[in-house]
């Protein structure tokens, strides 16, 4: 009775390494292709603000880390094809699996560097990227563009100062261009309250703020507080003003999303898109190891597909763009409420593992 040869810890080191190199030159390929893109797409802003210059490498600079952590899952799909084509045009897995080492045995050392790329781009998600994008989104918008910050993020509260006073409102949804829990605070010469207008929600239509909800208080020079005829809701302010205020999922850490969540729930307000944020959150970085796990069915048969490097990283392209299309598909329906949260943000995840397997399983060994 003879035992089956199994990888040793040097080959687990060898394919591991194989894959490494691919992977760290391709996400190299890739953050530099996504940087220019955003450069030429940003070009005409660049110009006509002065932002060539130490001012625009800066914000180039600091879209780096989001740009790496959304680039990731790609980079880790071409890693293994590109990897694995080098080997299989020299003939190096052919004789792995002559030697009666299996497939899976072959895709473990690599998976095992995937789940470590996976946490990685957790962490990276979750601590640099933040700031960097926060950081990244003011310098665009108040340095390069020069407009002026009118207001601030106070316990996830948005304040904003007014001509004559000043306003807070509890949510802005961008896409709906919906502001919720609006009060506004007009000011006298003295600088005391004079008048206190609330709205339950607003709503930018026809170049004006349309509120839902409103009601109008006087505050008289005792203190006292009455109700008020007075039903305007006058903010001076476009969505453009709010937009920068606004805190994009990305500027979220995910306790600091979950905190927001929870925020807006007690006060009644519903979180909307939010939550399909927070999920995207945990999902995306799992996309790292379901890419690899492709590639590997990709690259590994009985007898193993020649893939050139050309159509590798054609493949690789395809694939990505193909996981990116649906997730861009399910997070919007995710977003209008057509699909619950949950579901939006992992249906592409448990579609592409079910390609994987299937796959790696018909051309499982027999």
């Amino acid at each position: 009775m003879t035992l089956r040869p199994r990888l040793s810890p040097v080959m687990d080191r060898f394919l591991a390494g194989q894959f490494f190199g691919s992977f760290a030159a391709c996400l190299a390929a890739f953050t530099v292709a996504y940087l220019l893109g955003d450069m030429f797409d940003r070009f005409n802003d660049l110009v006509r603000y002065g932002g060539i210059g130490v001012l625009g490498l800066e914000y180039f600079a600091l879209k780096i880390p989001l740009i790496v952590s959304q680039v990731l899952p790609v980079a880790c799909l071409a890693g293994v094809l590109l990897g694995f084509a080098i080997l299989n045009r020299s003939g190096e897995v052919l004789a792995c699996q002559q030697l009666g080492i299996s497939r899976l045995e072959m895709a473990i050392p690599v998976l095992v560097v995937s789940v470590v790329l996976s946490i990685f781009d957790f962490a990276l998600s979750e601590t640099i990227v933040p700031m960097a994008t926060h950081e990244a989104k003011y310098l665009y918008e108040v340095e390069l563009k020069k407009r002026q910050l009118q207001g601030v993020f106070a316990d996830r509260r948005i304040w904003v100062r007014l001509h004559d006073g000043f306003a807070s409102a509890d949510s802005y949804d961008k896409r709906r261009r919906m502001l919720y829990g609006v009060t506004v605070y007009r000011l006298d010469d003295q600088y005391s309250i004079k008048d206190i207008v609330h709205a339950e929600s607003a709503v930018w239509k026809a170049n004006q703020w349309l509120p839902e909800g409103l009601h109008t208080f006087k505050v008289e020079h005792n203190g006292a507080v009455t109700p008020s005829d007075k039903a305007l809701l006058r903010l001076g302010l476009k969505p453009a003003d709010f937009n920068i205020l606004r805190l994009e999922p990305d500027e979220f850490s995910l306790w600091e999303l979950n905190d927001y969540i929870v925020s807006l729930r007690k006060k009644g307000l519903d979180p909307g898109s939010y939550l399909v944020d927070r999920d995207l959150k945990y999902a995306m970085p799992v996309a790292c190891l379901i890419m690899v796990a492709l590639g590997m069915s990709l690259s590994l048969d009985p007898l193993p597909r020649k893939l050139s490097l050309g159509r590798s990283f054609g493949m690789a392209i395809a694939f990505g763009f193909g996981y990116w299309l649906a997730f861009g598909i399910t997070s919007s329906f995710g977003h209008s409420g057509l699909l619950p949260a949950w579901v939006s943000a992992w249906l592409p995840n448990a579609t592409f593992v079910l390609i994987a397997a299937s796959i790696f399983l018909f051309g499982e060994e027999h």
